[in-house]
């Protein structure tokens, strides 16, 4: 953080410090939870897409666990909560993301979206096959969102 030019970067990017918790909650109040989760899926997504493709044209050697480990810590700079990322070969089931202490409590709405798509984006343009957020869950008394990504179809 750079107080005198007011700016909080992360990895060089800068980033604005916001309450994503609301944010979502009123996209929902004005558009609805179905089109509110729409809308925050596919800028998430798209997000998530151009900042992996960016990492990977900037550290062409870099592995995917490269890519996951940068973007792990990325999400614990930024308040985004400390992320767990599990891959998988099942097309059914291709990444488990786990999120603890999440700046967005909440599996339904803009909240839904809020991380999961951007991570979706992420491991879309390091796979080579779109992914789609399948499901999400959260455990309030564990503090925990979990989301499920799966081939888009």
């Amino acid at each position: 953080m750079d107080a005198d030019k007011g700016e909080i970067r992360v990895f060089g990017k800068r980033h604005v410090a916001i309450d994503a918790q609301s944010l979502c909650e009123f996209l929902d109040s004005l558009v609805g939870t179905q089109v509110g989760e729409v809308i925050m899926h596919s800028l998430e997504y798209h997000l998530g897409r151009t900042e992996a493709e960016r990492f990977k044209e900037e550290n062409p050697q870099a592995t995917l666990n490269d890519l996951i480990e940068r973007f792990v810590e990325a999400d614990r700079l930024s308040g985004v909560g400390l992320t767990k990322v599990s891959m998988s070969s099942n097309p059914q089931h291709l990444a488990l993301i786990e999120v603890a202490n999440p700046g967005t409590k909440g599996s339904t709405g803009a909240t839904k979206s809020f991380v999961f798509s951007w991570w979706a984006g992420v491991l879309s343009s390091q796979i080579g096959r779109e992914l789609d957020v399948n499901e999400v869950w959260y455990d309030k008394q564990g503090n925990i969102a979990r989301g499920r990504l799966i081939e888009r179809q």
